[in-house]
């Protein structure tokens, strides 16, 4: 018998039970972006502690703003005049960004003085700050089985945390 995964053939007895193998479900490209962004956030969230060892978390910051800069130039330059532009939207990036500066300055003085995974494990309960903002600014719901879900992620969160 023929067995797609292996590669080789398997000689069975007749009588021995046979399960159909069905080739695999063809993974989204969504799901393997998805992936690599878990991959990267878990490098992004575990290298600034090995940066603040030997320096102030106001240094880390600006050299994390640089090479933002050194990876925006080109896709800015890659554009070419297409870069859209909606006055509500640009404001709203401008806000994301001050936050963006404002949580790394929090999340590298608290790698500063404290344990990388307890701090990594806390600040990953940011979706539930986002399914409160959804709830409230944009009216999406969640069934009882999803806020289940919401509250035994905040319990995990708290007992990795302890």
């Amino acid at each position: 018998m023929s067995c797609w995964w292996w590669g080789v053939t398997n000689i069975l007895p007749e009588d021995a039970p046979v399960v159909a193998a069905m080739p695999p479900a063809r993974v989204p490209r969504w799901l393997w972006l998805s992936f690599g962004t878990l991959v990267a956030w878990g490098f992004w969230a575990f290298l600034p502690k090995l940066a603040l060892q030997s320096m102030p978390p106001s240094s880390v910051i600006f050299y994390e703003a640089l090479g933002n800069l050194i990876i925006a130039i080109p896709v800015f330059l890659y554009l070419r005049g297409r870069l859209a532009w909606h006055g509500r939207s640009v404001s709203l990036a401008a806000l994301m960004s001050g936050m963006t500066v404002f949580a790394f300055l929090m999340y590298f003085f608290a790698l500063k003085a404290g344990p990388v995974a307890t701090i990594v494990t806390l600040t990953a309960l940011y979706p539930v700050v986002v399914i409160l903002l959804a709830r409230v600014f944009l009216k999406e719901k969640l069934n009882r089985l999803q806020w289940l879900a919401v509250g035994m992620a905040v319990c995990a969160a708290v007992l990795l945390a302890a």
